[in-house]
């Protein structure tokens, strides 16, 4: 997962002296380098600027921090590591640059969708999951969601997400490359939306996502197994300004990895603003109950 979708899905990253760019660029030489002729089951080395819990939960899901023992390659200090905070505690973690060896899920080694047809086919999936949540839901177009800038999408219309290629079709195991989708929410409480990423399982697991700092004021974190085996963290924040976050991580068992939120503001608590309604249109359960249904697989057999 590249730079832009941390961002996009866990927040601002705080300014770093790290060359990124730079650091990116090399990174994507290696991989060139080393790619074999199917992407799909090639491990892919991606580059990302990384903070808090996003640089513990997707950067080494096997519990290894950043900057802690080797074979965790950083560009900063090698004393820098993810530090530990206590639910309510405020992020300020400095952020680091990884450089991390993806491996792809075995289902990618089989008939994979093109990107446009597993688009399609997760926006209907998703709606209707959505919809089974709270059939009273409106759902409409989010200008926030815009991706390449400037390209509107419908309402949880996914598109693939690509840094490196943006607007260019590649393999859903690219791993360079996820999907994305938004929307605005409106009931008779208000609006608000809902934003979903979609992308394979690249490693074992979540990790301890609770121990490390979370987003804006972590209010609640808890991980717990679904029925079916998933990992599953669902966490509250207070992002300021009465904006209220509820996001949920599920690592499923089928190969697909899903983040899953919901914030009581019309576009995105990322864009500054007041809160458009008095909480975020789907519970923490709900999210979970979307994002472990069965139809959101990246690997639909």
């Amino acid at each position: 997962m590249d730079k832009h979708l941390f961002d996009e899905a866990i927040g601002e990253v705080p300014p770093s002296t790290v060359d990124v760019d730079a650091v990116i660029a090399r990174g994507r030489r290696g991989v060139r380098l080393r790619r074999v002729a199917n992407p799909a089951v090639a491990a892919g080395m991606a580059v990302v600027v990384l903070t808090g819990a996003v640089a513990y939960t997707l950067a080494d899901g096997r519990g290894t921090p950043v900057g802690g023992p080797p074979g965790t390659t950083s560009a900063v200090s090698p004393s820098s590591t993810a530090r530990e905070q206590p639910p309510g505690s405020k992020v300020d973690a400095p952020s680091v640059v990884v450089v991390d060896d993806k491996v792809p899920p075995p289902e990618c080694e089989g008939r994979l969708e093109p990107a446009a047809e597993a688009a399609a086919r997760l926006t209907l999936a998703t709606t209707d999951a959505v919809k089974a949540q709270r059939p009273d839901l409106g759902l409409s177009a989010n200008p926030a969601g815009d991706y390449p800038a400037g390209t509107p999408h419908g309402p949880l219309d996914y598109h693939q997400v690509s840094a490196a290629d943006p607007g260019v079709e590649l393999s859903i195991c690219d791993p360079k490359a996820t999907f994305e989708a938004m929307a605005t929410t409106t009931t008779a409480d208000g609006s608000g939306n809902i934003f979903v990423l979609v992308e394979p399982t690249w490693r074992d697991g979540l990790g301890p996502v609770c121990a490390f700092p979370g987003l804006g004021t972590r209010t609640s974190c808890v991980a717990e197994t679904g029925t079916r085996g998933e990992e599953i963290v669902k966490q509250t924040a207070d992002m300021g300004g009465g904006i209220t976050l509820n996001q949920v991580l599920v690592h499923r068992e089928d190969g697909t990895r899903i983040l899953v939120q919901a914030e009581n503001i019309a576009t995105s608590g990322k864009t500054g603003g007041a809160p458009t309604s008095s909480e975020p249109p789907l519970t923490l359960d709900q999210l979970v109950a979307i994002g472990v249904d069965p139809a959101l697989t990246m690997f639909p057999g």
